[in-house]
């Protein structure tokens, strides 16, 4: 899981870094693992005299026709661009950045490589990624690319070698071959949709893709079942002429950008909403920001419920509703279902000792607006110390070291209590046992477990960090074996939302159901 920017201007700018970073940091919930932002440089001539004066540069003169600018490390995009003079660097009219989430990854291939080579790649592996020819591209993406190792076996028959362990580079791979190839005498627009047809064609998987192409514009595209969000916005000027184009994962990195929307859609802040590269599309925007849109292949829209209930910032938009919005309206739903079990029954013999939690902090806004809906205290009983998504942690000993280190519990608020706590989904449950445990040992009277997606039974090969049938606690079990799992006791509950819930919730008809369909 990956979040991505894109912006381009019609001029140069000192700060384009800093417009990037500002959106990146926006969209860090999405990945913590890394950060990249890249930038092109505008030269004051046209693509056929840069690419003659290009070709008869000597020695160390053809740096001065280097247009790209790129800084990336590992961490928190606080942590990577933490000396300032790093965003200074990154001048230029266009440029993309990511944050990063290691999904599928590719890091099984580590062992045909030295360790020099195999840290070399490493950082290579960060986003963006970039070519290094005349017409210089420079790509992020949010996706998982599923057949990889074929596509990349096919450049290695060219001499090329793997350069990282980004599946990304299958897909620069790919583009820029497509792009390279097609003559230079059509114009760039057909040059672009004939490439990312080919895109479409060749790479298999889930993926939005940015890039900006030397002396050409940025191009975004979408596969066509589009379960990653992507959102576009313009700044303008004083009379209303586009300015600036920005792209980006989430509308809540468009809004902090200062970038406004142009749909005919009012928000329910009575903002214009943004609009979407739509599933199939790609958007292409030339140096003279010139607008192009093209559907190249047909729609099969598949929107992932995850994105709404534990990825996407509670104040971005998806499907035109606040996703808080959404999350207030599946707990409604489950808690009219709640009111009919043996676990409210139970409870509502004991309301004074009854109080409201939120596990993880994507589940506090449902928690909260549970609290009124349902008439009981909402108690911020659990503090989480981190920002980073325990069950996207490399390994197991990862997350479990996670978990010991990032929940802490207010003793005194739980003890002797009935504790019904919303959580936003269980993937392989290394959480909420380290939890259930504890809250007994501390001696809570009852857990009732209220959580916001249904059992995750199997794996995704969509871009989110669970890959296998053996690692999801609920694989292959009933409700009540996956209590036992967790070592909740006969008098807890543990109830999840179900597909009509969300449905409902969400107003998607046709969501991805592959993670959790029987």
């Amino acid at each position: 899981m990956c979040g991505i920017i894109g912006v381009i201007s019609k001029n140069n700018r000192d700060d384009m870094g800093e417009i990037i970073h500002e959106g990146l940091h926006h969209e860090q919930n999405r990945g913590d693992f890394s950060a990249g932002i890249a930038t092109m440089i505008k030269y004051p001539f046209n693509k056929k005299e840069y690419n003659a004066a290009l070709e008869i540069a000597v020695g160390h003169t053809i740096n001065d026709f280097d247009p790209m600018r790129i800084e990336k490390g590992h961490g928190l995009v606080a942590e990577v661009f933490h000396d300032h003079n790093k965003l200074k660097k990154l001048t230029g009219f266009m440029g993309v950045g990511q944050v990063r989430y290691p999904t599928a990854g590719y890091t099984e291939t580590e062992k045909q490589f030295s360790e020099e080579i195999s840290k070399q790649m490493s950082f290579d592996s960060i986003q963006p990624l970039y070519t290094s020819g005349k017409e210089k591209i420079s790509m992020v993406h949010n996706g998982d690319v599923h057949n990889f190792r074929e596509i990349m076996n096919h450049f290695e028959e060219m001499h090329l070698r793997q350069a990282t362990y980004n599946d990304v580079e299958a897909i620069l791979n790919v583009f820029s071959k497509e792009f390279i190839k097609f003559s230079e005498n059509v114009n760039d627009n057909e040059r672009l949709k004939h490439t990312v047809r080919s895109v479409f064609e060749r790479v298999k998987g889930t993926y939005n893709v940015l890039a900006v192409i030397n002396t050409v514009g940025l191009v975004a595209f979408r596969d066509s079942e589009g379960r990653r969000p992507f959102f576009f916005g313009v700044r303008t000027d004083v009379e209303e002429n586009v300015t600036e184009y920005a792209f980006a994962s989430e509308t809540i990195a468009l809004e902090k950008m200062n970038f406004k929307g142009t749909s005919e859609e009012i928000y329910a802040n009575e903002k214009r909403s943004y609009e979407e590269v739509l599933p199939g599309q790609m958007i292409f925007i030339d140096t003279n920001l010139n607008f192009f849109r093209s559907q190249i292949v047909d729609p099969d829209p598949r929107p992932c419920p995850f994105e709404v209930f534990y990825f996407s910032r509670a104040s971005s938009f998806l499907n035109n509703s606040r996703v808080k919005n959404m999350r207030r309206k599946i707990i409604e739903s489950m808690w009219d279902r709640f009111e009919n079990t043996s676990g409210y029954g139970q409870i509502s013999e004991d309301i004074d000792n009854t109080i409201i939690s939120a596990m993880p902090k994507t589940g506090e806004s449902a928690a909260i607006h549970l609290s009124r809906y349902s008439h009981l205290p909402y108690d911020n009983s659990i503090e989480k110390f981190s920002s980073s998504r325990i069950f996207m942690q490399q390994t197991q000993d990862d997350r479990e070291n996670k978990t010991n280190s990032d929940l802490s519990v207010f003793d005194e608020d739980v003890k002797g209590k009935n504790l019904i706590i919303v959580d936003d989904s269980i993937v392989r449950g290394s959480t909420l046992k380290h939890f259930v445990e504890y809250m007994h040992n501390v001696g809570v009277k009852s857990i009732h477990l209220l959580i916001t997606f249904p059992p995750i039974i199997n794996p995704c090969h969509h871009a989110i960090n669970f890959k296998t049938n053996e690692e999801l606690v609920a694989h292959n079990k009933t409700v009540d074996e996956i209590k036992i799992e967790l070592g909740l006791r006969n008098n807890d509950t543990l109830l999840y939302a179900t597909h009509d819930d969300m449905r409902c919730a969400t107003g998607y008809t046709n969501m991805c159901d592959e993670c959790y369909k029987y």
